[in-house]
């Protein structure tokens, strides 16, 4: 009985590889698609969009103290996390503020990409 399943269980796992790679080769025959209405509506609708986020997102980390969530915010509200004594909350902002550049450096590559798939696919 055990036989029977294992060979059974092969014999199936066989034949669902034949069937990937026969279909996988037709579809490596396909020519490539060529530019649709979607990549109309990426370029006119997402692209802009995705650069508005990164620079709002941007504008906020760089922001003055007043602006809620800029570095210089996060900063004083540390400062006045220790002075009140509460050392747990002003550890956990320091966290978040050490990671405020690497944001930065993540949001510029990010701006970079699209701003290169804008100008290759778009014009």
């Amino acid at each position: 009985m055990r036989v029977t399943r294992w060979v059974s269980g092969a014999v199936v796992t066989g034949v669902a590889a034949t069937a990937l790679v026969v279909g996988g080769g037709t579809a490596f025959a396909d020519a490539p698609p060529t530019n649709s209405g979607g990549s109309q509506k990426t370029c006119t609708e997402r692209i802009p969009k995705l650069l508005a986020r990164i620079d709002k997102v941007t504008a906020r980390i760089n922001g003055d103290a007043s602006t809620r969530g800029s570095t210089a915010w996060l900063t004083n509200k540390e400062s006045r996390a220790r002075a009140a004594g509460d050392d747990a909350l002003a550890d956990l902002i320091a966290a978040r503020l050490s990671h405020r550049q690497d944001r930065l450096d993540q949001l510029s590559a990010a701006k970079k990409t699209v701003e290169d798939i804008r100008t290759k696919d778009c014009s």
